[in-house]
């Protein structure tokens, strides 16, 4: 395969700065940690890991020992507070860090220091040979904030009061020479000399260091093992131990429900409920969630709504998301502009929906608590968005008992065709302002093609010669490679298999509605969690359907004989003397060969009769059928007897092989007409059949359709089948695939 000539891979979290990653967002932003809670990133970066103990590694203590204490409290208040004591040793008395750092940009360090039986300090970069005039710093008595010495080669230098004694040292200055620095926290005796003979019993405290870009210090993003580059690590908490998924690049985004995690008071009105607030942690592990306690009230609903209601735009996409945590009760419902969904969040899952839904989704948000969302179209610029818990899936209405109810925490609606990272508000809607990362070119390309990876699949960018900037999206990143520019199309394709196999979950069971392109499709299968399956990594339409023995589908109770895992085309006929077209890649997967007998068959894909009344049930207009290994072969069929109760006979129009494991692009033009058809076949760009003036189809009322997956007849072998960037169109050519077909990525 080929290599990259520079990659960015963001599912391993950075234990250091990389010069190549631009980095900006305006404001704080939410992510799982590995810790598995929900945290928020402030706006800023930090570069130093282990930011406030600072007696781990990497951290160097030179004659001097550090030790977390209960002396005083940290700024933040709590008792992780640093005291630095010095050894009773001749020397410098110290703890440094080395950084690196970006070459020629300001870079400013800033730390928490407060005076304990030593008042003095000096604080400076460290590494000279990276700066002009050697090392910018500062000396300091902590007792009063007033600088006693300060170098000509700082751009800025400031100490803010932070109360209780502390105060958070800034200072500012370019690497010009050269790209590893760091800095150095010096305790200096009552003469200001940074050498000397250690006393015993002599010490500071310092807390919360850290090292950023830019010519000001941000607030302070405390880290752990590993440095806070700007860029949110997404973990996922459906593991047993939470999983890196890859990095948050999200678009803006605006919260419109005030206090989103406050819901005592009137700014939310309460319908036979109450919401207490409860013992158990919020999904954050700092905060606590309510609970939407049922009154006593009989044979009516129990919830809370926005007060008042939450203005919109009629016609615009919004998505309403909640944190919930079962209690007495384990279904919750969202009820919005009267219609309703409905989850199960004791094992979270969607339960009812109305159509009024046009996404949904659950997260697991760890420690036994589910963010629910429902993704809908406004439809008048006021949307009530009622949110309730029930008995049961769809029973909203009971009679409570004054004690039951459901934990719930975060609520939030934002204008957004899927839910975002959770932004919590106060008084007013607050907004999340968009990440912006930017990555350097390869120095020593004049172009490339870039492969971006997300969660939810990939993508090509042909032919760039500039620095890139990430495309947002609410699904993490994963990795980002440059390639030489003057790949094919099948090198963009093995690159993306190889790097990123295909994940597939099941479409859910028989008479499941989804979408590919413009068109919709029904599921048809026995309701085994293999029989059809999304790749959930890809962006390509990509599907796997498997038939077993004996994997009946419901509607088949009455034919027996019947084995199949396919999607059919809802409500879409295909127009007869007109243009069809039809293009897909299909991928058979390695298995046993097919022996069939004369009355046997194993379809892929067919166009199926729209039958009249009267009419038989009969062959495909269109089949392909699998015979043998790997035998792939066209078959029509037509009559021009109306209505027709003998079945047609079937005829052969082409016959390929499709090698087992192996992409096959094809691409078909079909006339359908009972006695004027006409069948156009390239397969992998090569042309394989042309014929006309043939029959394919009956002289019904209305088209065929068309269905894909498996239909066989019953038989002992497992088939299983891959199908990518499945199109149909009879409005517009797909010629143009022949030669250029879509990327399976």
């Amino acid at each position: 395969m080929l290599a990259p000539v520079q990659a960015f891979d963001f599912r391993e979290e950075p234990s250091s700065l990389n010069n190549n990653i631009s980095f900006m967002r305006e404001s704080e932003a939410s992510y799982y940690g590995s810790d598995g809670y929900l945290h928020f990133a402030q706006p800023g970066r930090n570069w130093i890991s282990q930011s406030h103990k600072l007696s781990l590694s990497p951290w160097v203590q030179v004659m001097a020992f550090a030790a977390t204490t209960s002396d005083t409290l940290a700024p933040d208040g709590s008792g992780t507070a640093c005291k630095i004591t010095e050894e009773i040793k001749t020397g410098e008395h110290r703890i440094s860090r080395i950084v690196p750092v970006p070459q020629g940009q300001p870079v400013t360090v800033s730390m928490y220091l407060k005076a304990g039986s030593r008042s003095k300090i000096q604080f400076s970069f460290s590494d000279s040979t990276s700066f002009t005039g050697g090392n910018p710093t500062v000396k300091l008595d902590l007792a009063n904030g007033t600088f006693i010495a300060a170098s000509s080669n700082l751009i800025s230098y400031k100490a803010v009061n932070s109360g209780n004694g502390w105060w958070r040292l800034q200072l500012t200055a370019v690497p010009d020479l050269g790209s590893v620095s760091g800095f150095h926290v010096y305790i200096l005796n009552d003469s200001s000399m940074a050498s000397y003979a250690g006393v015993t019993g002599k010490y500071i405290y310092a807390w919360g260091a850290q090292m950023e870009p830019g010519i000001n210090m941000t607030a302070y993003t405390p880290t752990a093992e590993n440095p806070y580059m700007g860029l949110r690590y997404n973990y996922r908490l459906s593991n047993a131990a939470p999983l890196l998924a890859g990095a948050l690049i999200e678009p803006e985004s605006t919260n419109l429900i005030p206090y989103s995690q406050k819901l005592e008071g009137t700014p939310w009105r309460k319908q036979a409920a109450s919401t207490p607030l409860s013992t158990v942690k919020s999904p954050d592990g700092e905060t606590f969630g309510y609970k939407i306690k049922e009154s006593t009230a009989s044979s009516t609903t129990h919830y809370i709504v926005p007060n008042p209601t939450i203005s919109t735009e009629a016609g615009n996409t919004y998505t309403l998301s909640a944190f919930f945590k079962a209690a007495e009760r384990t279904w919750v419902y969202f009820n919005v502009s009267g219609l309703t969904i409905h989850f199960d969040i004791a094992n979270g899952i969607v339960g009812n929906k109305s159509s009024i839904f046009i996404g949904s989704a659950v997260e697991n948000a760890g420690n036994g608590w589910f963010r629910c969302a429902a993704t809908f179209i406004a439809s008048s610029s006021n949307t009530s968005t009622v949110i309730g818990c029930e008995i049961s899936n769809g029973k909203q209405s009971y009679t409570g008992d004054g004690t039951s109810g459901v934990l719930i925490w975060g609520i939030q609606l934002e204008k957004a065709v899927a839910m975002t990272s959770y932004i919590r508000t106060n008084a007013t809607p607050v907004t999340r302002k968009a990440d912006i990362v930017t990555l350097n070119r390869p120095g020593s390309s004049s172009a490339s093609d870039v492969f971006t990876q997300r969660t939810d699949g990939g993508n090509w960018i042909k032919q760039t010669s500039t620095n890139y900037q990430i495309e947002q999206s609410e699904n993490e990143i994963q990795i980002i490679n440059f390639y030489d520019s003057s790949m094919i199309n099948s090198e963009h394709e093995d690159i993306a298999v190889n790097l990123f196999p295909e994940q597939f979950v099941s479409v859910g069971n028989a008479g499941t509605i989804l979408s590919m392109f413009d068109k919709s499709y029904m599921t048809q299968t026995a309701n085994k969690e293999w029989s059809l399956q999304k790749a959930m990594n890809k962006t390509s339409p990509l599907y796997r359907a498997v038939v077993n023995a004996g994997e009946v589908w419901s509607g088949d109770y009455t034919n027996k004989y019947r084995e199949r895992s396919e999607f059919y085309m809802k409500g879409a006929q295909m127009p007869y003397d007109q243009d069809v077209w039809l293009s897909f890649a299909i991928k058979i997967e390695p298995g046993e060969a097919l022996t069939l007998e004369p009355s046997d068959f194993c379809y892929l894909g067919q166009f199926h009769a729209s039958e009249d009344e009267g009419d038989i049930s009969s062959p495909p207009v269109l089949g392909f059928r699998l015979e043998g290994l790997d035998t792939f072969k066209a078959f029509t069929c037509s009559t021009t007897v109306t209505p027709h109760t003998v079945s047609p006979k079937s005829f052969l129009r082409g016959t390929s092989q499709f090698t087992r494991g192996i992409w096959h692009k094809n691409v078909m033009r079909i006339r359908f007409s009972p006695t004027n058809g006409q069948f156009q076949w390239w397969k992998d760009g090569v042309e394989l059949v042309n014929i006309s003036n043939i029959g394919i189809g009956y002289p019904d009322e209305t088209g065929p359709y068309w269905k894909f997956g498996i239909y066989r007849s019953p038989m002992p072998q497992t088939v299983a089948v891959e199908y990518a960037n499945m199109e149909v169109q009879f409005n517009t050519s797909l010629e143009s695939r022949i030669t250029n077909p879509l990327l399976i990525v």
